[in-house]
C-alpha cells in the first residue's frame, strides 16, 4: 500500500514539473512581438546591402550597385502603398450599391495598367543590377538577393 501512495506522489510532482514547465516556455514566449513583414523585408535588403559590399571590390561599382537596391526598395514601398489603395478603392466601390459593371471594370484596367508598369520598373532596375555585378560576384551575392526577394514577395502579399 504505501507503495501505491509513492507512486501517485512521483507522478503527482512529475505533473506540477510539466505545468510549470509548459508555464514557463509560455511566460517567455509572452515577451516577444511578432515580427511584421515590413521589418523582414527592411531586414532582408540590409543583409543584401552588405552582401554587395562584401562581394563588389571596385567602389564605384558598389556605390551603383546599392543605388540600384535602395531605388527597388523604393519602388517596392510605393507599390506596398498602391496595393492598399487599389483594396480601399475596390472595397468602396463594393460598398456601393449603385456602382455599376463599368466602374469595376474601369477599376481593373487601371489595375492591370498599374501593375504592368510597376512589374516592367522593377524587371528594368533588376537588369540594371546584373548588367554592373559580375557572374562571380553574383553567384556570391544572389543567394541573399533570393532571400530579399522572398522576404518582398511575403511582404507584399500580406498587405
Amino acid at each position: 500500500m504505501p507503495e501505491t501512495r509513492i507512486r501517485i506522489t512521483n507522478l503527482g510532482n512529475v505533473c506540477c514539473l510539466l505545468v510549470a514547465a509548459i508555464a514557463f516556455s509560455f511566460a517567455g514566449c509572452a515577451g516577444k512581438e511578432a515580427v511584421s513583414p515590413v521589418d523582414v523585408e527592411y531586414q532582408a535588403f540590409e543583409d543584401l546591402r552588405g552582401e554587395i559590399r562584401e562581394a563588389i571590390d571596385d567602389s564605384a561599382r558598389e556605390t551603383e550597385a546599392i543605388a540600384l537596391v535602395d531605388a527597388l526598395s523604393d519602388e517596392l514601398d510605393a507599390l506596398r502603398k498602391t496595393i492598399s489603395e487599389r483594396k480601399r478603392r475596390f472595397r468602396q466601390l463594393n460598398a456601393n450599391y449603385d456602382t455599376s459593371r463599368a466602374d469595376f471594370e474601369a477599376l481593373v484596367e487601371q489595375v492591370s495598367q498599374e501593375e504592368k508598369s510597376n512589374h516592367q520598373q522593377i524587371v528594368e532596375q533588376h537588369r540594371a543590377l546584373l548588367a554592373i555585378i559580375t557572374p562571380d560576384e553574383w553567384a556570391e551575392i544572389s543567394k541573399f538577393h533570393t532571400k530579399a526577394m522572398k522576404a518582398t514577395i511575403k511582404s507584399v502579399q500580406a498587405i
